[in-house]
């Protein structure tokens, strides 16, 4: 066997049972990383969606407290913000005996 015959054989031996066992080393290797990363990306995915909602959920509580306190439905009233958000449509209603929520 000559030189180049021994080069080529070697080389296609490696390729044919080296690269396969390479591929799978890698696979196993970096699976648990590549896992770790998306569910990195997923929560934080779900952290910018959490947060848009708490400012909505924020918003409404805050209409909510302050639509109950102009009907006089608060047992503690709030402290009074204007906040272009909120209507001003309402008039002051008439301090009846309601039930307090």
């Amino acid at each position: 066997m000559e030189l180049t015959e021994a080069v080529m054989v070697i080389m296609v031996t490696g390729m044919t049972v080296g690269v396969p066992l390479l591929g799978l080393t890698l696979r196993f290797a970096l699976k648990p990383v590549v896992e770790t990363w998306l569910r990195v990306r997923e929560a934080q995915a779900r952290g910018q969606v959490a947060a848009g909602e708490l400012e909505g959920l924020r918003a409404r509580v805050a209409h909510l407290e302050y639509m109950l306190d102009r009907h006089g439905m608060l047992e503690h009233p709030v402290a009074r913000v204007s906040s272009p958000e909120l209507p001003e449509r309402l008039s002051t209603p008439a301090r009846l005996d309601r039930e307090r929520v």
